[in-house]
């Protein structure tokens, strides 16, 4: 699921059916990670090949699996991931590829206009293309969404992308605070409704170090971490913060809500943007 396709459908910029071939676009000129590492030399075809079957059964990334089974180090991953990274065509490239947007309109949309050294939060509109380039965001709701899946059972749908979230009915919540490689501080606002807080918890049960829903925050935190470093990413100095209010304004926030049968979670993302 693309953040930035559902958002670019929903102001009216292209259409479904222009949103579906810029992803087949996509799809056809950017590379998977073990196609980088044959190119390199860093995997043989067979190795690929046997990693790929053991992705069948097993639900970690590539990368993962590659260092697990000492067939990359960290290192070579973090080089290839990089590689991978540069060479990638990103959404709204695509879009303009194949000319379903003009650059105009795309970064009026976009806000590539915003004063990058301003003091204070960034406003939405940056954060849409932030997010929609390098997937904080999308990482951050699939941890969300695979703690659901594990605790609860339940599969999470994301709805209503950006529009603002009543955190009222989230009366289980945190915070995620770390940083982004460049020193901007990165904070997640992560809820439960107080049916889906049930139903996790029952997933739980009596487990010993379960730690009711602090575990299911340290879950989704330590998940985040690996998808993202998995995406050549970095989230440091990540932790929860079970104290602080969320107070952000709207307009500040990047907003998914998620749908299950049990109940609803919320995620609101937002970067800090500090001046020097």
């Amino acid at each position: 699921m693309s953040f930035l396709g559902r958002f670019l459908v929903e102001q009216g910029a292209v259409t479904e059916a222009q949103l579906e071939d810029g992803l087949r676009f996509q799809r056809e000129n950017n590379r998977r990670i073990g196609e980088v590492a044959m190119d390199r030399g860093a995997l043989t075809p067979e190795q690929v090949m046997a990693i790929r079957e053991r992705q069948r059964d097993d639900p970690r990334l590539f990368g993962d699996i590659a260092v697990r089974e000492r067939c990359l180090s960290r290192r070579d991953l973090d080089a290839l991931l990089f590689l991978q990274k540069v060479q990638h065509t990103y959404l709204g490239e695509a879009l303009l590829l194949r000319g379903h947007i003009s650059r105009e309109r795309y970064q009026e949309l976009m806000g590539r206009h915003v004063a990058r050294g301003a003091q204070g939060p960034l406003p939405l509109r940056y954060l849409q293309d932030f997010f929609a380039d390098n997937k904080v965001a999308e990482t951050l709701f699939a941890a969300l969404a695979g703690a659901v899946r594990r605790f609860a059972g339940q599969p999470l749908e994301a709805q209503g992308i950006g529009a603002p979230l009543d955190w009222d009915g989230f009366p289980q919540r945190a915070l995620l605070v770390g940083r982004v490689p460049d020193g901007r501080a990165l904070e997640a606002a992560l809820g439960f409704s107080s049916t889906l807080a049930v139903a996790v918890a029952a997933g739980l049960g009596d487990a010993p170090g379960a730690r009711g829903m602090d575990g299911v925050f340290d879950t989704v935190l330590r998940e985040c971490g690996d998808m993202l470093r998995d995406a050549s990413l970095c989230l440091a100095e990540g932790r929860v913060d079970r104290k602080r209010a969320f107070d952000r304004p709207a307009g500040d926030c990047l907003f998914v809500r998620g749908v299950t049968p049990a109940g609803d979670a919320a995620l609101a993302v937002w970067l800090e943007e500090r001046a020097g």
